[in-house]
């Protein structure tokens, strides 16, 4: 038996017609590679994963994985890990598409550079556009006066987002939509943080891979498109998920200090977007609780009841 080069992993949730589209991209796009992919279902409604499994589960390079509970984007990831052979780990959305040889360009890109552990795609969306490819962490001077005055003066030279870059490149921060990770290091940090549920798992786990002292890249001449938001419903509840992440984040990775410049910092800018904003009013009132984890989305998912369910756990 050949051995698995890459294992593609990617989350499905009441989605599975974009799921279908991406792996048809996947089969289609990469060439020269043994790979396996991997879908876990993270307890979609019986009608979308009867639709999924109808269109994957006879496929002989594809796993798909029931999970009885939405455990979120890091945790059904986690999940996904458990069955994967490959000696890359390659997490996408499903509601991407490889737009080429993808998973070949990234794969030879870090057989030939050791000491990169995570690189990415050029993220493309609707218009052609990049920009969310590649960010800087939240750091405390860009998130206190901006990326101008921080690229005045701080030491931190990483591109921003508003950069487009045509070459290679060190970035602080990619896009969780596209990450081709290197296992070994994948491991060594332990993975995606469970306790996020959405938002924020690229900054955190950017963050330590460069850490643990490996590189984070931009690859422009891998390609994927973005169908940004196909897969996640926006609503009040989602977005005050993100800043539930954030402040997770901002304790995980900053002292004191900075945690209360950067909490007052948000606290004021959410105040001055109550009338802007759709859900600013009710985003503010969250802030005033202190975005606390138990209000987290994690903790309201009921365990989805599938008996004797033909369809569970089906694994090639």
């Amino acid at each position: 038996m050949e051995k698995i080069e890459i294992s593609f992993i990617t989350i499905n949730y009441n989605s599975s017609d974009l799921t279908i589209k991406l792996v048809d991209s996947i089969i289609l796009q990469t060439v020269v590679l043994n790979f396996e992919i991997i879908i876990v279902d993270n307890a979609s409604k019986e009608e979308d994963f009867k639709n999924l499994y109808n269109n994957l589960g006879l496929m002989t390079q594809v796993k798909i994985i029931r999970n009885k509970i939405n455990s979120g984007f890091a945790s059904g990831n986690m999940l996904g890990i458990n069955y994967a052979k490959g000696k890359y780990y390659f997490f996408i959305n499903n509601d991407c598409i490889l737009l080429n040889n993808t998973s070949k360009i990234l794969k030879d890109f870090l057989d030939f550079n050791e000491d990169v552990g995570l690189a990415t795609a050029k993220v493309l969306d609707n218009n052609g556009n990049y920009s969310s490819s590649y960010k800087q962490f939240p750091h405390l001077i860009k998130q206190l006066f901006g990326n101008s005055i921080q690229r005045i003066i701080s030491k931190n030279r990483f591109p921003s987002n508003k950069i487009k870059l045509e070459k290679n490149s060190e970035v602080e921060v990619i896009s969780g939509s596209c990450m081709f990770f290197r296992k070994d290091v994948f491991c060594s940090i332990g993975g995606f943080d469970t306790v996020f549920f959405l938002y924020c798992e690229e900054e955190d786990i950017c963050k330590r891979v460069w850490d643990f002292g490996k590189k984070v890249y931009f690859i422009p001449k891998a390609e994927v498109f973005h169908e940004a938001g196909g897969s996640t419903e926006k609503s009040f509840e989602i977005e005050r998920e993100f800043y539930i992440s954030y402040y997770h984040l901002l304790d995980k990775h900053y002292n004191f200090l900075g945690i209360l410049l950067l909490k007052i910092a948000l606290f004021i800018k959410l105040f001055f977007r109550i009338f802007k904003k759709k859900n600013g009013f009710k985003i503010f009132l969250a802030a005033i609780q202190g975005f606390s984890i138990k209000s987290s989305l994690r903790y309201r998912q009921k365990l989805n009841n599938l008996g004797e369910n033909k369809y569970y756990s089906i694994i090639n």
